[in-house]
């Protein structure tokens, strides 16, 4: 249950930094991707949900492949999920 409200809490997250990108809310996105990164970072105390999310990530909006996996330095989701936040951050800026 706890890995159905993450991502349940961490899609609607993405809806409104995506709305509020569209919107030119800068402020609001930027207080949107901290609330998701401090969910992300949340899964180190969580190993847990850490484990079952891990097969869930086209679910959260991304694509962590075995490759990357490794590249990063292992089955780290959260640092993995706040990476990934940070680029999709920037790759909005640039638009």
């Amino acid at each position: 249950m706890r890995a159905d409200r993450f991502v349940e809490r961490w899609q609607q997250l993405s809806q409104d930094r995506d709305r509020l990108y569209r919107a030119g809310d800068m402020t609001g996105r930027e207080r949107t991707c901290k609330e998701m990164a401090g969910m992300a970072k949340s899964l180190e105390r969580d190993p847990q949900v850490e484990s079952i999310l891990r097969n869930r990530t086209r679910e959260l909006g991304f694509e962590i492949g075995m490759n990357r996996d490794r590249d990063m330095g292992g089955g780290d989701l959260g640092r993995q999920l706040t990476h990934e936040l940070g680029i999709g951050r920037d790759r909005g800026m640039r638009r």
